[in-house]
């Protein structure tokens, strides 16, 4: 299951959420300043990033600016509750499922959340009009 998690409704969140919908994704959303995030989703957040804390905060936001200490000098109960009280320093919207996870909207990693059976529907669009085009030209399908 895909869940995008988001703090403010921007553009990148809308667009998120209109390419997962029209690309028959199945996705739940959840505001994190309404419903805060758990212990569990931010620890699973950091369990798929390749940077740690880097692939999810903003350091240009005014919430990171106005933090007292550095993320990096926290430590992880520190670095949760960080999370869990001051959802607007993490970066917007951050979609998730059981192995990857991505953040902002960004078309190259968006795509890998497409479930495989559109992604199979829209190959088989394109080889419809690869014989297609063929066909116009003479050449016979292989």
């Amino acid at each position: 299951m895909i869940k995008m998690y988001f703090h403010a409704k921007t553009t990148a969140v809308t667009k998120a959420m209109k390419w997962l919908a029209n690309h028959d994704a199945i996705f739940t959303t959840q505001d994190i300043k309404k419903q805060a995030l758990t212990r569990e989703e931010i620890l699973k957040m950091l369990s798929l990033t390749e940077s740690g804390t880097d692939d999810l905060i903003s350091t240009r936001s005014k919430a990171y600016k106005a933090l007292p200490t550095s993320v990096q000098d926290m430590g992880m109960n520190e670095l949760v509750e960080l999370l869990q009280n001051n959802p607007g320093i993490l970066k917007n919207p951050i979609v998730v499922d059981q192995n990857k996870l991505a953040t902002g909207f960004d078309l190259e990693t968006i795509r890998e959340f497409v479930p495989a059976s559109y992604r199979k529907k829209e190959l088989a669009g394109f080889f419809k009009i690869l014989n297609g085009t063929k066909n116009a030209l003479g050449v016979s399908p292989a």
